[in-house]
């Protein structure tokens, strides 16, 4: 029973090597300091069964005040230091701005130009070329300053931070992405809207864009359509799909694009 309960409170998404410090330290300090007022206005022994439960959640959950991961990602976004790893989710990535009818958006792309083609679309030469040239500025940059990049393009006001190898852009929805998504969107946008389209509707068809990379976002490398378990040797977590299709970079393995699951997939 007591193994039972052990695994009930398990979070491997905080604990382990997504273990965000800076949030167990302050959980930490917050268990110490009821303990001792537990301790000091009932027993010791009060104080101290606080101390233990307080301790174990900390270690099997990664920390034991309600919401913790709901709240720490925006307060870290304001922070002027990165908080290391902790807070992001594991595969897949996010979208910067969520897109509800891709296809639609697709439409728009083609209405404007950006995408060209009868029996397979492509990109138009000039919109592929700005946003090479986009993705390639963004390649020297560090993290934070390619999670403010992404911040910045989309066309409402979001902070901007670094959680160990996710980029976190925290607004009305907090969106955690790999820095190859980061940098695609980011870059994506600014080509969309060099093209002609407002920053709005670029910042919805960034994400739908991202099947129709040109170059790995991040190396530069060639991109192929493949599947997780070919190009990254399977994922973590009970509810991924190993073999889900994607467009991934050959060289580095980074995945550019999630294709959404046909009906016989879902």
């Amino acid at each position: 029973m007591l193994g039972h309960l052990a695994d009930a409170l398990e979070e491997p998404a905080y604990t382990g090597d997504r273990r965000c410090w800076p949030c167990t330290v302050l959980n930490a300090a917050l268990v110490g300091l009821a303990a001792l007022v537990v301790g000091r206005r009932w027993r010791r022994f009060g104080g101290l069964v606080v101390l233990g439960v307080g301790g174990v959640l900390i270690a099997r959950r990664g920390y034991v005040v309600p919401y913790t991961p709901r709240f720490a990602p925006r307060l870290a976004a304001r922070l002027p230091v990165d908080v290391g790893a902790g807070h992001g989710p594991a595969d897949p990535s996010e979208s910067l701005v969520a897109t509800e009818d891709p296809e639609a958006l697709v439409g728009t792309l083609i209405d404007a130009g950006v995408l060209t083609g009868d029996e397979r679309l492509h990109l138009e030469a000039g919109v592929a070329e700005t946003w090479l040239q986009e993705m390639e500025a963004l390649r020297s940059a560090t993290d934070r300053e390619v999670a403010a990049a992404a911040a910045t393009a989309v066309p409402f006001d979001v902070a901007s931070a670094v959680s160990g190898d996710r980029l976190l852009v925290a607004g009305d929805r907090d969106a955690w992405l790999t820095r190859p998504v980061a940098i695609a969107e980011a870059a994506g946008i600014e080509a969309l809207v060099d093209a002609g389209l407002d920053r709005e509707t670029a910042a919805h068809a960034a994400g739908p864009l991202r099947m129709f990379l040109p170059r790995c976002p991040d190396c530069g490398g060639p991109v192929a359509e493949s599947s997780i378990s070919n190009c990254c040797g399977g994922t973590k977590g009970i509810n991924d799909r190993p073999d889900r299709e994607v467009l991934a970079c050959t060289d580095c393995e980074a995945v550019c694009y999630e294709f959404p699951p046909t009906d016989g997939d879902a």
